[in-house]
């Protein structure tokens, strides 16, 4: 079988920007699961780890980190078994998405149609299972942000009623706020990306770009 000459050329500036998008982004969140995964698989032993390491002086009172790690883990420890296998199948997820993209980039003679389906589908799962992370991580950063805050609060220069105040009402949802915006972007562009390679648009592209195959 050959495949026609037209499969080597360059595809448009908007696929291949696309494709390279996903190639870096899977690469960082498959990375970023796969390590969680592996530090939830030894859940105690990190723990300890992070709680015996000396913090960087740019992240303030020892103490402070030290009480909002210990709640970290505390949270996380109850969902520690399914949280280490969604993060496990969201890597897994991440490596469909670089490979697809990858091909789409360089094919070395494969067809990227189905590259561009492949690509699509696995976009669309990573979005939900990065929803899914992001859910779960957002009840851990709200019970982290509390702990932050009363912790705060305790220190010589929050005594004043108001500041207190402050810090109890705005620390807990500042920390629920980042970790949702987190998610809202990396989930939401997986999401955008599936539906752009899912599209027609895309899939006539490809198609052309791959050509007639001749037995």
């Amino acid at each position: 079988m050959t495949v026609s000459a037209s499969r080597s050329s360059g595809l448009p500036r908007g696929i291949r920007f696309a494709a390279m998008v996903s190639l870096v982004l899977a690469a960082f969140t498959g990375w970023s699961a796969l390590r969680e995964a592996t530090e939830l698989a030894h859940f105690y032993e990190v723990r300890e780890l992070h709680l015996e390491n000396e913090p960087p002086a740019w992240m303030g009172d020892r103490n402070v980190i030290q009480q909002v790690v210990k709640t970290q883990y505390a949270a996380l420890e109850p969902m520690r078994e399914p949280r280490a296998v969604l993060m496990g199948i969201l890597s897994v997820a991440c490596a469909f998405v670089f490979v697809a993209a990858g091909r789409m980039l360089r094919p070395d003679g494969l067809p990227r149609e189905g590259m561009r389906r492949l690509l699509g589908r696995a976009a669309i799962t990573v979005a939900v299972l990065r929803t899914i992370d992001g859910a779960q991580f957002a009840v851990v950063s709200r019970r982290m942000g509390t702990v932050l805050a009363e912790t705060l609060g305790r220190l010589p220069e929050n005594q004043d009623p108001v500041a207190a105040q402050v810090v109890n009402s705005v620390a807990p949802w500042f920390a629920v706020g980042l970790s949702v915006l987190g998610t809202v972007l990396v989930a939401g562009t997986f999401a955008l990306l599936g539906q752009y390679f899912r599209s027609d648009a895309v899939r006539d592209v490809v198609l052309a770009h791959d050509g007639p195959q001749d037995e």
